[in-house]
């Protein structure tokens, strides 16, 4: 009998919640360091991230491994999609967005298309990077007009917890690849990433 995704996304959200503060902490910085190890993290200029929610992988621990030629992105909401606003550090003009997320409020707005990678949360994953996200449909609506352009865009990387992996993730037609999905315990790409962005 096959699992629902809606399924999969409370199983995994269970388990999200079920780690100790200091646990997930612990296991943010573990995945960041990862991510700083990847060539696609090295090379990007424009870095988008999220500001994290209660219980969710934390991608500001990435922030140290910047050098002064990147810059970081955090999304805040525009209708239907996503627009990107640059920030320095932690320390920004912020509100609370109408789905409760803090979200940048004074600054340029660009398009995901000017990102070079987009860190992205999730609420489950499976180990060929598929991704269930958290329902909205805000970063598939964002991504899918500039993958429908034809234009590349960012290389996207899912941040979660080992504990958020199911067995597998059965896709739907507006699902939006990831390129990879970062845990504390690995990276884990999918088949047709290009070997010289991992």
């Amino acid at each position: 009998m096959s699992v629902s995704i809606d399924d999969q996304r409370r199983a995994a959200l269970r388990a999200r919640r079920r780690l100790a503060p200091q646990q997930g902490r612990m296991a943010s910085r573990r995945a960041c360091q990862r991510i700083a190890r990847l060539p696609v993290f090295r090379r990007a200029r424009r870095i988008g991230l999220y500001w994290p929610m209660r219980h969710e992988a934390d991608p500001r621990l990435l922030l140290p491994y910047f050098n002064r030629r990147q810059q970081a992105f955090l999304p805040r909401v525009a209708g239907e999609r996503l627009e990107f606003i640059a920030v320095d550090g932690p320390h920004f003009r912020r509100r609370r967005s109408p789905l409760g997320i803090l979200e940048p409020t004074a600054g340029s707005a660009r398009p995901v298309a000017a990102l070079d990678l987009l860190i992205m949360p999730l609420s489950a994953f499976d180990a060929a990077a598929r991704r269930i996200g958290m329902g909205g449909g805000f970063y598939d609506r964002s991504l899918a007009g500039q993958r429908a352009s034809g234009f590349r865009g960012p290389w996207l990387l899912g941040l979660a917890f080992e504990v958020q992996r199911v067995d597998h993730i059965a896709t739907r037609e507006w699902d939006v690849p990831l390129d990879a999905v970062a845990s504390e315990a690995a990276i884990y790409r999918r088949a047709t990433c290009p070997p010289s962005l991992r």
